[in-house]
């Protein structure tokens, strides 16, 4: 019996641990597309958005959605985190928690005119800060079938992990992206291609992402070799900045004093 609950004991920790390694765009990610937002933000906007998340930094900002998942108290921001949709279907509009209605809903607090209440618009930065970043990895808008990739079981550096795994941490960590490997694709887009990246469309940036998972799933026996992970950085890149370039927009367009 002490041998069975030894064992017993050790899954638990196994799950528990892998349930708290399931993050999106893991700790890294997110924080780059902090550290990306800011660099593109004038010092008063910095100074507003900061008087409003108080103590709290962007990068820490960015990662709190993340930070309080083992709360029991927010469990209801849980769903918040991503969208599915069946394979070769489009998103039909739901009254249902998901993160469009949520980064929706946070922008419109952001947007409404008049006196601000700051603990509605700190909760607000907190999950923009963070939603703006996972909608931008495409397992989070991914097939409802395989939960945006989480039962899909995959080899990734001669190791067990599941897809939406390696998307959210495992490539930016193996790879070591920075945040300067994604601020320098800036300069391959023209003015005009800002501009359009720039516009606000929770839609249109779910639809984006979608379109990302054909590059996802290209692999064969459940093995994501060398070129897979060759073909995909740049794409995880550009996305890790487009999110960034977003937030900043919107930062700016909500915060910048007339």
């Amino acid at each position: 019996m002490k041998n069975k609950s030894k064992i017993l004991f050790v899954l638990a920790i196994i799950v528990i641990f892998n349930y708290r390694g399931a993050k999106a765009w893991g700790s890294k990610g997110h924080k780059i597309v902090a550290q990306i937002a800011k660099s593109f933000l004038e010092k008063p906007v910095i100074d507003s958005v900061q008087y409003y998340l108080g103590s709290m930094s962007f990068e820490d900002a960015s990662v709190w959605m993340d930070e309080i998942k083992d709360d029991p108290t927010y469990d209801y921001l849980k769903p918040r985190h991503y969208v599915n949709a069946e394979k070769d279907k489009t998103y039909v509009a739901t009254a249902k928690p998901n993160i469009i209605n949520e980064l929706e809903t946070a922008l419109n607090i952001l947007m409404t005119p008049g006196a601000r209440d700051k603990d509605k618009v700190n909760m607000a930065l907190k999950e923009l800060f963070h939603l703006v970043g996972d909608i931008h990895q495409p397992l989070h808008c991914g097939y409802f079938e395989d939960k945006g990739g989480n039962t899909v079981q995959v080899r990734f550096n001669d190791k067990g992990s599941n897809l939406h795994k390696v998307w959210d941490s495992e490539i930016i960590e193996g790879r070591a992206i920075t945040t300067n490997d994604c601020l320098k694709l800036y300069r391959n887009f023209s003015k005009a291609e800002i501009a359009e990246i720039q516009k606000t469309n929770v839609i249109n940036w779910m639809n984006e992402s979608r379109k990302l998972l054909s590059n996802a799933y290209d692999f064969k026996d459940n093995k994501l070799g060398q070129d897979y992970i060759d073909k995909n950085t740049p794409v995880l890149e550009k996305q890790l900045l487009i999110a960034g370039i977003r937030l900043a927009n919107i930062l700016t367009v909500n915060f910048k004093k007339n």
